[in-house]
């Protein structure tokens, strides 16, 4: 368990991230949308003409908004002018400024952005929990409550399990009554974020919210009892969990959205506001805001508007507000604080009922509710907030998803919001907290805490508007099917009522599990079936644009439609046989195999590259093979994957293309062999000098984090700081990177897809991989995906503790009693031991920013790898984003430390591994000095990860 508790570490300086100055990027214009193009495309609809699988983003087409032309309007609204001249005008300047369309890429920079706000909102809150259970804090607590209700907590056996439950329920209600007397909340806690171009407040942050960067500042506040009612929540746990209760911290984490809509945006929020005879409350249609200092005023000063408070007042009208604002004052007021925040609580907590093995919500610091967890929803509605994610952390750092308890909407209006809800993104969201999860054990109360769950889900109301049923999990109108989508049953299980030229009308509600898919004829015959003799289409679309553009000239819907098909209208397409060993071709002379089914009887698919000129040396009948399409400046281009042959003539093709490639690659070979000995005879004879003057090192320095020393001293230092972390380097990697580092890793060898290469099995050489983190994932890969148990890995490192933890590691593998890894000491820049042109593939992640001459490693890499080998690096790099520089700066130098301290004691060596990442070259001064060792550089030679914060630099040996 020591390994959850720290492998998941943020730190409080991070709180700054997650307030509302937090993550200023984005835009702040204001989203146009064009009436009439919805109108003409809503008419379409009517028809089932028109492909509405993008409807859902109609909402948020343009970001761009013409301020200069508002401004002239406004500026210019005293003087008079004709109605013909504000036309020309307005008509001048729409001309010269166009709007610009949302792109693919910032909608992929919010959903990354959003992906990393919420891991590290997760990795403060890991922490935070990992303080709450510490003994230490535990001891300055548990005296807070008396003998009485600690007995209620710990009750006699005999007792009936009713009572006892009663009796832990008035236990819970007494504790969160003594700590709302015992902790003040004089700073504010978490906010909402919103994407925003203002600059934050620094000072203010600094002096108005907590500021706990280590566990001793967390201890302190144990100690004074007042802080945020954040850490007030935070410290309830640990009182709980020092009386024996099993309590879990709960927060509601609150990420900037990865959606373009007017919520996330804070001008949308927060407009300009007015003052109506009170010096403290101001007015916003339905929403008052209440200054949180005397001297506050949030109509000029628009950087502090996360003092303000906003309430709901939807029941009130503004005349009756002012005649009761004393009740109003007493609500704002209720907690007795100079610190006015938000109706809800972010974080709060859940404590097992041992009675009924059930978690019951308890808010000691808001709303000081026990036991009713529906309440929440409201509370966070009224302060016009969306419930997205809330998790809890349980006393083993686990992480479960509870968001269900707290909501009765969640398929309706809650999962809109999450990153779940569209197909990668619940994907990445399972991996996340199955990494939270890695070696937990189920208990009875999670059976019971899921059947729960699933009894919410099941009971859930149909939604009773448009709006919530657009993309609902359950239920669907037809208004909302995609292009290839119909509704099988025509018998529905509810009604939406809507509003039809002032008319009140009822749209049916159909199951989403009656949608059947209706694909075109082309589509179906790329699956391997066609459609029936006289099967009539269920669905008439039109043809995507720049099919309809070939038939511009007819203008009958006959030729600009296309009819769509069911499964059940289609057969299996049986392709004509190979005869006397000649292969059925089509016009182009190629033979389509989209699915194995296609491939005619009597014939075999070779998917080798270059294996047709096997066939055309032997002179027999073949059909290139087209699997697929490609899309390349707007053609569509065919995939062509081996070829076919009739079965008789296999063996015989195989064969030859085996020999015809040894003989290329022995061509290769000589080649490069004359290429080596020429380069050789050059070196030998015009830099003898420069040879011998690299040898000596007593003058020559290099850099050790920031301190320079010389180069001969380097790699003892080098192996004195991994020699001290090696028993906790994976944790080290987990710290540094947020946990991260682990996502980095899969799709390091993803992309590299190691496995057999024509049949015969592979070579790998990880360096400086000494616990073995990359080469059981590269077995592993070769092993699950490929099939492949012959290919092997050789894993060096130059530090034998490194080494001891990757031997261990394979004691308790899969492989402990295959010959297919090999652990052994060697240099990156010397590897003695490793053949020339011997590896297929060569990685190192993480090292070799610690050797001392990079160029030498590169060239190393150059010699042991094949023809054709590829060079794989994964390492920390320069940051791309330059938002994100200055939070991950401080975060490496003054966080990373800090933890090292704390968790191995070792504050030097994390100090060094810290220094060495910002000495470390950027990502194209690495790419040009791998060119320059010889290698062919795979795009720009690097792929960055994270915004840049780590990047996989790729090479291959010709």
């Amino acid at each position: 368990m020591e390994f959850k508790k720290i492998c998941n570490k943020s730190q409080d300086p991070f709180e700054y991230l997650f307030s509302e100055d937090s993550m200023q990027t984005g835009s702040l214009k204001e989203k146009i949308k064009d009436s009439s193009s919805e109108k003409s495309e809503n008419e379409l609809k009517k028809n089932n003409l028109i492909n509405d699988s993008d409807s859902e983003e109609s909402e948020f087409e343009w970001e761009d908004f013409d301020i200069y032309f508002k401004n002239t309007l406004i500026n210019n609204s005293e003087k008079e002018y004709d109605l013909e001249t504000t036309i020309e005008q307005k008509v001048e300047i729409n001309n010269k400024r166009r709007r610009h369309g949302i792109t693919k890429n910032d909608r992929k920079l919010r959903l990354e952005i959003h992906k990393l706000h919420l891991l590290c909102l997760i990795s403060h809150s890991s922490l935070r929990n990992y303080f709450c259970r510490d003994k230490r804090i535990h001891a300055k607590l548990k005296s807070i409550l008396p003998n009485e209700i600690q007995q209620l907590f710990n009750p006699d056996k005999r007792i009936s399990q009713y009572r006892k439950s009663k009796m832990f329920m008035n236990a819970l209600r007494a504790t969160v009554n003594i700590w709302k007397r015992k902790f003040k909340k004089n700073k504010y806690g978490i906010s909402k974020p919103f994407w925003t171009i203002s600059e934050p407040n620094n000072e203010y942050i600094k002096k108005s919210y907590d500021n706990i960067s280590c566990f001793d500042d967390f201890l302190t506040a144990a100690e004074q009892l007042q802080g945020s009612r954040d850490l007030g929540a935070q410290l309830f746990v640990a009182l709980l969990d020092s009386n024996n209760v099993n309590a879990r911290l709960t927060v509601f984490l609150q990420p900037l959205s990865y959606k373009f809509d007017k919520s996330s945006s804070l001008h949308n929020s927060i407009s300009t506001t007015s003052n109506k005879n009170n010096n403290n409350i101001e007015f916003k249609d339905n929403y008052i805001y209440k200054n949180t200092s005397k001297n506050l005023d949030i109509t000029n000063n628009f950087e502090n508007r996360n003092k303000i408070e906003q309430i709901e007042l939807s029941k009130y009208s503004k005349s009756n507000l002012l005649s009761t604002s004393n009740n109003f004052s007493d609500l704002l007021n209720d907690n007795e604080s100079d610190i006015e925040e938000s109706l809800h609580p972010i974080y709060w907590t859940e404590a097992l009922n041992p009675s009924t093995q059930k978690w019951i919500f308890v808010d000691p610091m808001v709303s000081y509710l026990v036991g009713k967890p529906s309440k929440m929803e409201s509370l966070i509605s009224k302060s016009k907030n969306s419930l997205s994610y809330i998790i809890s952390f349980d006393r083993n750092g686990y992480v479960k998803d509870v968001t269900r308890r707290y909501t009765k909407h969640f398929n309706s209006k809650i999962k809109k919001q999450r990153i779940d809800s569209i197909d990668e993104g619940k994907k990445w969201w399972e991996k996340v907290l199955n990494f939270y999860r890695l070696d937990y054990i189920s208990q009875p109360f999670d059976i019971i805490e899921d059947e729960e769950f699933l009894e919410r889900q099941t009971y859930e109301k149909i939604p009773k508007s448009v709006k919530d049923l657009k993309n609902h999990p359950l239920f669907i109108i037809e208004r909302h099917l995609k292009r290839e989508q119909i509704i099988s049953s025509k018998k529905p299980c509810s009604y939406v009522t809507i509003k039809v030229n002032g008319n009140q009308v009822k749209e049916p509600i159909f199951y989403r599990k009656d949608i059947i898919t209706v694909l075109s004829a082309g589509k179906w015959y790329q699956r391997g079936r066609k459609i029936k003799f006289g099967e009539q289409p269920m669905k008439i679309v039109p043809k995507y644009k720049e099919f309809a553009l070939q038939n511009e000239s007819e203008s009958t819907i006959k030729h600009n439609t296309i009819g769509l098909y069911s499964e059940s209208q289609t057969e299996l397409y049986i392709p004509p046989p190979v005869v006397n060993g000649k292969v059925p071709k089509n016009s182009y002379g190629n033979l389509d195999i989209f699915v194995s089914s296609m491939i005619p009887k009597g014939a075999v698919h070779l998917p080798f590259p270059g294996i047709s000129r096997a066939a055309k040396f032997l002179g027999i009948d073949y059909a290139d093979t087209v699997i697929g399409f490609k899309f390349e400046k707007k053609r569509s281009l065919p995939i062509i994957k081996g070829i076919i042959i009739a079965q008789e003539f296999e063996e015989a093709v195989y064969l030859t293309f085996k020999i015809m490639e040894e003989e290329k690659n022995e061509k290769t070979s000589e080649k490069m062999k004359e290429i080596i000995l020429m380069r050789w005879r050059q070196k030998v004879t015009t830099n003898d000098y420069h040879r011998l003057k690299k040898y000596d090192n007593s003058e020559k320095t290099t850099y050790f984090g920031f301190k320079e020393v010389p180069e001969f001293k380097k790699e003892e230092l080098v192996q004195n700081v991994f020699k001290s972390v090696a028993s906790s380097y994976d944790k080290m990697n987990d710290i540094m990177s947020l946990g991260i580092h682990r996502l980095w890793k899969d799709e390091f060898v993803q992309r590299l897809d190691p496995g057999t290469l024509d049949g015969e099995p592979m070579d790998l050489l990880d360096v400086a991989g000494g616990t073995g983190d990359i080469a059981f994932r590269l077995l592993d890969h070769a092993t699950d995906i490929h099939f492949d148990t012959q290919t092997k890995v050789k894993c060096v490192d130059l530090n034998p503790e490194m080494l001891e933890i990757g031997k261990k590691r394979l004691e308790n593998s899969r492989y402990k009693y295959s010959k297919r890894i090999d652990f052994f000491i060697q240099n990156a820049e010397n590897l003695v031991d490793i053949p020339s042109s011997s590896i297929n593939i060569y990685t190192i992640a993480f090292g070799i920013r610690n050797c001392t001459q990079i160029m030498n490693v590169l060239k190393e890499a150059y010699r042991v790898l094949k023809p054709g080998g590829i060079f794989s690096c994964l390492e920390f790099s320069k940051i791309s984003l330059a938002p994100l520089e200055a939070i991950y700066n401080y975060y490496t130098f003054h966080i990373i430390p800090i933890i090292g301290h704390i968790v191995v004691g070792d504050r030097d060596s994390y100090q060094y591994l810290a220094e060495s990442i910002a000495k470390h070259f950027d990502q194209k001064t690495f790419s040009k000095m791998m060119k320059d060792a010889g290698f062919k550089l795979v795009g720009d030679g690097y792929h960055n990860l994270s915004f840049g914060i780590a990047a996989i630099h790729t090479g291959i040996k010709l």
